[in-house]
């Protein structure tokens, strides 16, 4: 009830307007909307999902009956504010706080994308059997770009469920983000039994190895804290200073100098805020810090391109080195920044070395790691993650090594003819010398002795250079995507007319080929690679660039 002072001065009560009449006028009440007054949801219909944003921001959702309990002694009252967590998911609070942006509190697209209006395939046995496992009880639909959707059934991999503010983090049908625990349950039971074990007994964790973990996860910071502070010294102090003298440094230079170290300088900035959050200052040793790798896990994976750079950038260094005006340069970038006394190539090797330690530092922590610590199984993966990600690298950089070799190869031959070999090659296989027949319509057109060259996707016949005895004259090329692989018998052939041994076919659209080795050892080699050969995996045009750029440096 409301009171209005009259003319005399004497106060009169006026009935305040009942919910259902200020709606009427106002369309909307003016007090914020609380979880009471939504209308009831039937069974399977699933969470109030559609409401507007200025709504959601000033509610706070209480744990669902398929949400685990992934903390205790959570107040889960609607009146308290969930506990700050530094991360994409301190937008909620922080906007119900100051009361939120016009663009905020309007109402979001609730258009599911493709690949969440699908229900997933994989199964438990997919994932590892350590990590925990969720399956969705509701579609999410992705609001923002780091929000992971999904549809009921679909089975989500768990990365990170150890923020209060009641959202996880993991992977879905190849996507990461963000997602409401609410809007998943566990499957493998997994979690409870992490949120309630305990390592605190001295037979369970015992002090020798507190201490050897406490001294990893500790070296860990460190290194971590040193290597981030090389980076910024890098961009900041080299890559910036470069950028101001364009009469030195045009923009292709920097790059081949550098690579992408601006952008593994951002990565590793998130990575150490991210460690410094799960790090204990008071108990280095009850850390968990394997989280903070698996969810920059799929980032890594820019090192391949800094790692095949390098070649590069060290023949660019070479060259401008011998002109005393870079070298001085270098030397008061150096100097301003305060770093040691090192050269620009070896502050360049430093990210090569540190992706390389990763694995063997978590390595070092598994070992120190006792099984009923919150850490192991997390720490299991992130070993695993890390070694597949150094792994990775390595392939990548055989891959280019071995693009270079075809490259240098066609050169060398004489007269080659057609597409270059690198258009849908990668590698080169085998190769030997042998006797051919060539025959055409069961006419032979020749025969003499060859080199063969097999190689993923081609095979190159050609013959030595009269006077150049070491040299290669184009013959003939196939490809294999149309070519039949058969092997022959001992003995005589109808077609040739020939007595054939340790002998096989190839066999074209327009031409056949039958190939002697000299042993059946050879023979059956050539058949056992032409048999398994790679599946197609034609170069990408960043490797034919990097491999073009590094032969011509």
């Amino acid at each position: 009830m409301l009171r209005k002072k009259t003319a005399t001065g004497a106060y009169t009560q006026i009935p305040t307007p009942t919910s259902s009449t200020a709606n009427n006028h106002s369309g909307i009440s003016s007090r914020p909307l609380i979880v009471h007054d939504l209308p009831p949801q039937p069974h399977g219909q699933g969470p109030p999902r559609a409401l507007p944003r200025s709504y959601t921001h000033q509610i706070k959702e209480r744990r669902s009956r398929s949400q685990p309990v992934y903390q205790d002694g959570v107040d889960e009252s609607d009146d308290e504010i969930a506990t700050r967590h530094i991360s994409r998911v301190d937008r909620f609070s922080v906007d119900s706080e100051v009361g939120g942006t016009s663009q905020d509190s309007g109402i979001r697209s609730s258009t599911h994308s493709n690949s969440s209006a699908t229900t997933s395939t994989i199964s438990s046995q997919e994932v590892p059997q350590h990590m925990l496992i969720a399956e969705a009880v509701w579609d999410h639909v992705a609001m923002l770009a780091d929000e992971l959707p999904f549809a009921t059934g679909d089975i989500i991999t768990v990365l990170d469920s150890t923020s209060n503010s009641g959202l996880w983090h993991g992977i879905c049908k190849n996507r990461t983000g963000w997602f409401p625990a609410s809007y998943v349950r566990v499957k493998n039971g997994d979690y409870n039994r992490l949120s309630s074990s305990s390592v605190s007994s001295e037979e369970d964790f015992p002090e020798p190895m507190r201490k050897l973990r406490r001294k990893v996860i500790e070296e860990l910071m460190e290194t971590e804290r040193d290597y981030v502070t090389l980076l910024q010294n890098l961009v900041q102090g080299f890559i910036e200073q470069c950028r101001r003298r364009r009469e030195l440094f045009t923009e292709e230079r920097i790059r081949k100098i550098f690579g992408n170290i601006e952008q593994i300088a951002l990565l590793h900035c998130k990575l150490l805020r991210e460690l410094e959050i799960y790090f204990d200052q008071e108990n280095p040793e009850n850390s968990c810090v394997a989280n903070a790798f698996l969810r920059n896990s799929q980032s890594f994976v820019i090192y391949t391109e800094y790692c095949n750079n390098r070649p590069v950038s060290c023949a660019e260094l070479v060259t401008i080195g011998k002109d005393p005006q870079y070298h001085q340069f270098f030397e008061a970038c150096r100097l301003l920044r305060g770093m040691v006394k090192l050269n620009l190539e070896g502050f360049l090797l430093t990210p090569v070395q540190r992706i390389c330690r990763y694995p063997l530092q978590l390595w070092e922590l598994l070992k120190a790691t006792p099984p009923g610590h919150l850490d192991r199984m997390p720490l299991e993966q992130a070993h695993r993650t890390m070694r597949a990600v150094a792994a990775a690298i390595n392939d990548a950089k055989r891959r280019v090594d071995a693009i270079q070799k075809i490259i240098l190869w066609q050169r060398n031959v004489i007269g080659f003819r057609g597409p270059d070999l690198i258009d849908n090659n990668h590698r080169m296989l085998i190769s030997g010398e042998m006797y051919c027949r060539a025959i055409m319509r069961c006419v032979v057109q020749w025969s003499k002795t060859v080199h063969v060259y097999l190689f993923d996707q081609s095979i190159v016949l050609c013959k030595k250079d009269v006077l150049k005895k070491s040299a290669l004259v184009f013959k003939e090329r196939m490809s294999l995507q149309t070519v039949n692989v058969v092997d022959l018998p001992d003995g005589k052939d109808s077609t040739t007319n020939s007595n054939l041994k340790n002998s096989f076919k190839m066999t074209g659209p327009t031409r056949e080929y039958i190939f002697t080795c000299p042993d059946p050892a050879t023979k059956g080699l050539w058949l056992e690679t032409c048999q398994n050969r790679p599946r197609p995996m034609p170069p990408t045009n960043a490797e034919k660039r990097l491999a073009l750029i590094t032969l011509t440096s």
